[in-house]
């Protein structure tokens, strides 16, 4: 039986304020800040695994916006190497209240604006991520 690659959804969380605009970074299980993010569920979309886990992981609902980027990388599952492909779209919500998925490991949550998300990112492709997503905001 073939492996099929892993594939996960995710936001960039926009609330616009009138002190400016700031963007939700969640400090995940590995000790990283980042953005939300999940596995799509069996025949789910990957907008509608976005929405789903950004709900889940953070209790936030908004308007889902374009898909900004796809990344990939590779993940080791049951010692094999498989590329993993993630979707981010940006979100605009005016939500300000968080509730984080401690049974995810998620314990902590920042909103900061683009300068302070850009050096606070800690994953490789995650500053792409976020200059795509302000770039489709603009």
């Amino acid at each position: 039986m073939r492996d099929t690659a892993p594939h996960a959804a995710g936001c960039v969380i926009f609330n616009a304020t009138p002190d400016g605009l700031h963007i939700l970074l969640i400090f995940d299980q590995y000790g990283q800040w980042t953005f939300p993010k999940g596995h799509l569920e069996a025949g789910e979309t990957s907008a509608a695994a976005a929405i789903r886990e950004v709900y889940e992981e953070t209790g936030i609902q908004g308007e889902l916006g374009a898909l900004v980027q796809t990344i990939y990388y590779d993940v080791v599952k049951k010692g094999r190497t498989l590329r993993k492909q993630v979707d981010f779209f940006v979100m605009h919500t005016t939500q300000r209240t968080v509730t984080l998925q401690a049974s995810e490991g998620i314990s902590d949550y920042r909103w900061v604006d683009a300068a302070t998300a850009m050096t606070l990112l800690s994953y490789n492709q995650m500053q792409a991520v976020l200059t795509a997503a302000l770039a489709a905001t603009a």
